[in-house]
């Protein structure tokens, strides 16, 4: 028994080191230097090499006693165990022959190297010339993994290759200002080609069956207790999102109300957007804001923030302005040495020339104490920051969105309970979009348990949430891929509020407790801290 703590600090090791090794764009994104500018490879053959790996671990992990175990090491069982299940789920179904997203992949790495670029050029156009070699080899190699494409992700991959060009053009951009080399326009050309090319060779394949993304009950049921590490059927969660539509259209009818009679939410916030005037550049109001409810957020003691990260608020460079939303934020690696966060504003009015036309662009980021909230302190950059400073250093790459996205709607309540903001039209904004994602609960589960059509689902978003036909496929498609994370955003801010009326309300700990022991842990299940982190 005193060798098993060793023996499963050994599964770990083997695990995650073979994964980096085999897949190198991971590597390079989690911050090892000597993987950048690798594609590694796709194929039949590696997805095989990948399988036997999976079932290796699972099988060893199996022969481990969880009472040999320390707490710490509990957690990284469970972990470990969600993944492996669900990596082995999506093969047995063959995910990979369903899925045509090589060229996701390639553009996502594209798209890393081109954010490094504005910091580091000479780095990131060295790293982009590497890959832009190796990309042709890349995509017809994976094109031989495909079988039959399910129609959305077929679909959502000709939207992928369509846009591409704005990132080529990029890296173009990039590459023109960094040492120009001969080949460079001949390395763009081969792999837009490349990429069309894989495009059309999944466009000629016979389509799978309608609807073929849904995982069935059975395995998002496995899902919700393992992934979000709930012990609640299917049937209670469809029963809880049904409660907390009521329970948040209710709140939110009655905080419209507040602001005007016989005005939706959609009214009133359109109404303050349209009368937000600036006054200022928006990057200097990013940057004002986030300090400011930085500082709203120490000031409460909310919760502790860390040491030596940096956070960059910076303008969206010209190479990135076409693939950037209003504003977005980039992580540091969890391996890397400096925890260096940017958080991106893409300002299109300075490419306007009149005044109506600036302003309209620039209404387009009303809000924004809630994004810097959410993405920035005490939202995304701090909690993944925390995160990648824990001691155990696979607990690192263990990403659950119930914890993860739970906590950035856990901060924009906090803001609105702590008053860090006191815009009138706040509340009704924090809440109309807290129905949204009560929504997502009930759009995932009925999809993915095939309750639901494709059609069916988008039409959900746009009679309940008034979403137009083309927002409501763009979530819809996001939700096809990812089962049960959709859900996990609002089940992990409900179970943060469980957790506080538990611990603050019921123990007298501070909110700042509360939060730096939810923190602690690194980006795990809520449940699984409440069993194997209180006493």
């Amino acid at each position: 028994m005193k060798k098993m703590p060793a023996r499963f600090e050994g599964l770990l090791d083997c695990y995650f080191e073979k994964l980096l090794h085999d897949t190198p764009t991971l590597a390079a994104v989690v911050g090892i230097r000597s993987a950048e500018g690798k594609l590694g490879e796709l194929s039949p053959r590696s997805q095989a090499r990948r399988e036997v790996a999976r079932q290796a671990a699972l099988g060893e992990l199996e022969t481990v006693s969880p009472r040999a175990l320390t707490s710490e090491q509990n957690l990284d069982r469970l972990a470990l165990r969600s993944v492996l299940l669900k990596e082995c789920e999506d093969f047995a179904r063959g995910r990979h022959a369903l899925e045509p997203n090589a060229p996701d992949q390639l553009l996502n790495i594209l798209f890393h190297e081109l954010m490094r670029g504005d910091d580091e050029p000479a780095r990131a156009a060295r790293n982009l010339r590497s890959l832009l070699a190796q990309a042709p080899a890349f995509l017809d190699e994976a094109a031989t993994l495909l079988g039959a494409p399910e129609a959305v992700w077929l679909r959502v991959m000709e939207q992928t290759v369509a846009g591409n060009p704005a990132l080529l053009d990029g890296a173009k951009q990039l590459l023109a200002k960094t040492s120009p080399h001969r080949d460079d326009a001949r390395h763009l050309h081969a792999t837009q080609a490349a990429l069309n090319r894989y495009r059309d060779r999944a466009k000629a394949l016979p389509l799978a069956p309608a609807g073929s993304f849904a995982v069935g009950p059975e395995v998002l049921q496995r899902r919700v207790r393992d992934e979000l590490g709930l012990d609640y059927t299917l049937g209670q969660i469809e029963a809880l999102a049904l409660g907390e539509v009521e329970r948040i259209g209710a709140l939110l009818k009655t905080a419209s109300a507040k602001l005007g009679r016989g005005r939706s939410a959609d009214e009133i916030i359109a109404k303050a957007r349209a009368d937000w005037r600036p006054g200022k550049p928006l990057l200097e109001i990013y940057q004002t804001e986030t300090r400011r409810v930085a500082d709203g957020f120490r000031a409460a003691r909310a919760v502790t923030f860390p040491v030596g990260d940096e956070l960059v608020v910076k303008p969206v460079p010209d190479f990135l302005r076409a693939v950037i939303p209003t504003a977005a934020y980039s992580q540091p690696g969890a391996f890397e040495k400096r925890q260096r966060g940017i958080f991106w504003v893409n300002d299109l009015s300075v490419l306007k020339t009149t005044a109506a036309e600036k302003l309209a662009e620039q209404q387009q980021h009303f809000g924004l104490s809630l994004t810097c909230a959410h993405e920035a302190y005490p939202g995304h950059h701090l909690q993944f920051v925390t995160a990648n400073r824990h001691p155990r250093q696979w607990r690192r790459l263990f990403a659950h969105a119930v914890f993860y996205e739970g906590w950035t709607l856990w901060c924009e309540q906090m803001m609105v309970d702590l008053k860090i903001d006191r815009s009138p039209w706040l509340p009704a904004q924090q809440l109309h979009d807290a129905l949204w994602r009560c929504h997502r609960i009930l759009v995932d589960l009925r999809l993915q348990t095939r309750r639901y059509t494709y059609e069916q689902a988008v039409g959900h978003m746009q009679k309940h949430l008034g979403f137009t036909r083309a927002r409501a496929e763009a979530d819809v498609n996001w939700y096809t891929a990812q089962p049960a994370v959709p859900m996990s955003y609002w089940l992990g801010r409900l179970e943060n509020a469980r957790l506080h009326q538990r611990l603050v309300t019921g123990r007298g700990w501070s909110l700042q407790k509360f939060n730096d022991w939810l923190l602690s842990y690194g980006t795990l299940p809520q449940a699984w801290l409440e069993k194997y982190g209180l006493d």
